[in-house]
């Protein structure tokens, strides 16, 4: 177990400096190298106490390192959440003995999400605007956040057009390309600035393919996040 983790961590620091110099080939490689490794570390059978405490340090570690990225955050609560059914549900018992060890959860791929990963108790609690759009580009989901962002009621966004609030001319030349790409599978991620009663800002948009648990894709999880244009406050 601790080699597994252990190879884990090394992968994913080779991972974050391959983000932070821009490699995208070389983050590829590590990203597919990390999925079975994760894989292991989660499906390992837990023969001690000391080993499923090591499987739930490792998922929740995971969880503070990747806190700004709403589908992981999403994606291993689930983990979490299956790790606890697995040993716990069946008996409260702390002892692991007797425990039904071999009863393994489905592992959700990567980029996938259905009612149980997407959680809308854990996606309100973000202090990112972050909302789930269709297919069709109609709003699924949509957090306190960004609903009162667009002054109105996350019930009163719910199936309707995104176009309603972005306007068609924004809609046409920058939003629908990216939501196509991400529809196509791809994790989109892109900033641009605006400006608001004299004040510039940066805004980010990450979106990510969300799919239920048999692969069908229900929409983009978008995640934005707003900050004052430091080089203006730098030039003031």
């Amino acid at each position: 177990m601790n080699e597994l983790i252990e190879l884990f961590w090394f992968k994913y620091s080779q991972l974050q400096y391959a983000v932070r110099v821009a490699d995208e080939h070389l983050i590829g490689i590590l990203d597919r190298e990390l999925e079975p490794i994760l894989k292991a570390v989660y499906d390992e059978r837990a023969a001690s106490v000391e080993d499923a405490r090591l499987q739930f340090q490792f998922l929740i570690d995971i969880l503070r390192m990747e806190a700004d990225d709403v589908a992981c955050v999403l994606r291993h609560s689930q983990l979490l959440q299956s790790l606890i059914d697995r040993y716990f549900a069946a008996t409260r018992s702390t002892d692991l003995a007797g425990l039904d060890l071999e009863r393994a959860p489905k592992f959700p791929s990567k980029g996938r999400a259905d009612e149980g990963l997407l959680n809308e108790a854990i996606l309100d609690c973000f202090p990112d605007r972050i909302a789930v759009i269709t297919p069709d580009c109609r709003y699924l989901y949509t957090n306190p956040v960004n609903a009162s962002h667009l002054d109105s009621r996350p019930m009163d966004l719910i199936g309707r057009h995104i176009v309603e609030f972005i306007g068609l001319q924004r809609f046409e030349q920058r939003v629908k390309a990216y939501l196509d790409r991400c529809f196509a599978g791809e994790v989109v991620d892109y900033t641009f600035a605006k400006t608001v009663d004299s004040r510039t800002a940066v805004v980010r948009c990450r979106m990510t393919p969300c799919r239920s648990s048999t692969g069908k894709l229900i929409g983009a999880i978008l995640v934005i996040q707003e900050n004052a244009d430091r080089r203006r406050a730098i030039a003031a």
